[in-house]
């Protein structure tokens, strides 16, 4: 029997330089490319390091000794993050997706979560990338295929490029309505609101200066956005309704082909990090019921606006 291989290739054309590599294991984005320039970057060999691409589900951030309240119930989940004693990013990250749909620019995989002590919901989750010379566009689907209402929190965790560019170089910009600090653990004790005069603030980052999740207000049938901005590029993550949060991580230490690169995670989230806990920001299915969103990264040469 051939040996499938351990990813799969989308292009936005033959001659257009623009194309997406998705692991088969987690269902992740594995790299993206615009006329040949790195989006995100592909990282060596088939360990995803920095859970670079990770889709993180059914809950997203850590859960403190790996527990959740679920009604009556602490239910426990293995730890596999020793530095916060956590059980961090989910169940799906090391699961083999199936695909169920495929073209030369679009890609669908599927796993259905079994359910465990830890997690008793039986959660299928379908992920459909499509990608064009303007961007990739991304939508999840959820389907409770259990008997009982399942909470559940997803995100995704693609690292974007910023080339050479030093961090004073790049500078995002976002309409943000509140910030989420956390405690030692990494863990989010509260939401605070922006004031007013910040709500649409123009955000800097640096590599060890920002590790946080912003609220990006959006109303039904539209998008949020953030745009990371370098002297070459200007990517466009957005958002529609269904991901009312993100967090931001700037990182120099993301291995690379050539060594360890600089890099930016923005992060879509369905709830807050620590999802499960967070129970008046998770969405929960009904049997037969199903949930789904989308969100995007969009390519653009940054305007010079010089003299």
């Amino acid at each position: 029997m051939a040996q499938l291989s351990p990813s799969l290739d989308i292009t936005a054309g033959l001659d257009s330089g623009t194309s997406a590599r998705i692991s088969r294991t987690g269902a992740g984005l594995r790299s993206l490319h615009w006329r040949g320039v790195p989006v995100v970057p592909d990282y060596p060999g088939d360990d995803r390091p920095l859970h670079a691409g990770a889709v993180l589900f059914p809950w997203a951030g850590r859960l403190p000794d790996g527990e959740w309240k679920d009604h009556d119930h602490t239910r426990t989940l293995a730890l596999n993050d020793e530095l916060t004693h956590s059980a961090l990013h989910g169940l799906v990250c090391d699961e083999e997706f199936e695909v169920v749909a495929a073209s030369d620019c679009s890609l669908t995989l599927s796993h259905t979560l079994s359910p465990t002590s830890g997690y008793p919901y039986s959660l299928r989750l379908d992920i459909t990338y499509d990608l064009s010379d303007e961007g990739l566009s991304v939508t999840d689907r959820v389907t409770n295929e259990g008997s009982q209402k399942a909470p559940f929190g997803l995100a995704h965790h693609p690292y974007l490029s910023v080339g050479n560019s030093a961090w004073e170089e790049i500078r995002l910009e976002a309409v943000v309505s509140h910030r989420v600090p956390t405690t030692p653990r990494l863990v989010p004790h509260r939401v605070e609101p922006l004031p007013s005069g910040l709500t649409e603030e123009m955000l800097s980052i640096a590599p060890e200066g920002l590790d946080e999740t912003y609220a990006l207000p959006v109303h039904p049938g539209e998008r949020s956005w953030l745009r990371l901005i370098t002297a070459e590029t200007t990517l466009t993550l957005w958002q529609d309704s269904g991901w009312p949060w993100l967090h931001i991580y700037g990182t120099d230490s993301l291995p690379g082909a050539l060594g360890l690169t600089k890099a930016v995670a923005l992060e879509p989230h369905t709830s807050l990090p620590n999802s499960l806990n967070w129970l008046e920001t998770v969405v929960s299915l009904e049997p037969g019921d199903s949930w789904q969103g989308s969100w995007g990264i969009a390519f653009r040469e940054t305007e010079n606006t010089g003299s």
